[in-house]
């Protein structure tokens, strides 16, 4: 079996992910809900419709409940594999599951880590001559509606599609449908590797410091892993 390579920013075993507590109470809980149905019905709407992102390459949000559908099942398990081909498996300490499985299809377990509520988003290219699509991007959202926060743990490029942009068309049309859904920051956990990637005038993430992690450490419980660095970008300014 060859060895599988394995991106930037795999993932090591789980640390402790952040406890999440209550929010500010400054905002009324009126505007709280609300927020929260915009934004969840707002990328609910997308799930499993195919957004054109170029000439060959679709963008698409998919979602655990679709799963029951062959076609969707099977995009899923695409991304999952992708993932896979660019991350070394890793083991939920309280479960010894695949965390990227449960993330990916958002299956229900033991483990003390919240892996629920995660979104798949996908890049295909198109090849014409076959109508096969093929995988291209995936990476893992969840959103907070209260902290308006989202967080993207997982983000995998295939080998034979980097450094060809295709992360950052995936990313491109992610921000943009954030910022409608009124999102206003992304976060994600960058290995010390890819954090001049991350950081990088054409990204925009930048490192967070210890206040910014623990202030948001008090409304969103994101999953954090060994060895990486807390990044985030601001996408209301």
């Amino acid at each position: 079996m060859r060895r599988k390579r394995v991106c930037a920013r795999a993932p090591s075993p789980l640390s402790q992910s952040r406890s999440r507590k209550r929010g500010s109470k400054t905002r009324k809980m009126g505007d709280i809900l609300n927020d929260k149905r915009s934004m969840i019905s707002g990328i609910n709407g997308l799930l499993g419709i195919p957004i054109p992102v170029g000439a060959d390459l679709t963008w698409r949000v998919l979602k655990s409940q679709l799963r029951s559908e062959s076609y969707y099942k099977t995009k899923l398990q695409s991304a999952l594999n992708a993932i896979h081909e660019c991350f070394e498996p890793s083991k939920d300490p309280y479960t010894d599951r695949d965390i990227a499985e449960d993330i990916v299809f958002d299956l229900e377990s033991d483990s003390e880590l919240n892996l629920r509520g995660f979104y798949t988003v996908i890049l295909e290219r198109k090849d014409d001559r076959d109508y096969y699509e093929d995988m291209v991007c995936a990476a893992t959202v969840r959103i907070n509606e209260v902290a308006g926060v989202a967080e993207l743990p997982l983000v995998a490029t295939r080998p034979q599609y980097r450094r060809l942009g295709m992360c950052r068309i995936l990313m491109n049309e992610l921000e943009k449908r954030l910022v409608q859904f009124g999102i206003e920051r992304l976060v994600l956990p960058s290995a010390q590797s890819a954090l001049s990637t991350w950081t990088s005038s054409s990204i925009g993430f930048s490192v967070m410091t210890d206040a910014e992690i623990s202030q948001l450490s008090a409304l969103h419980g994101f999953l954090d892993f060994k060895g990486t660095v807390m990044c985030h970008k601001l996408l209301l300014k």
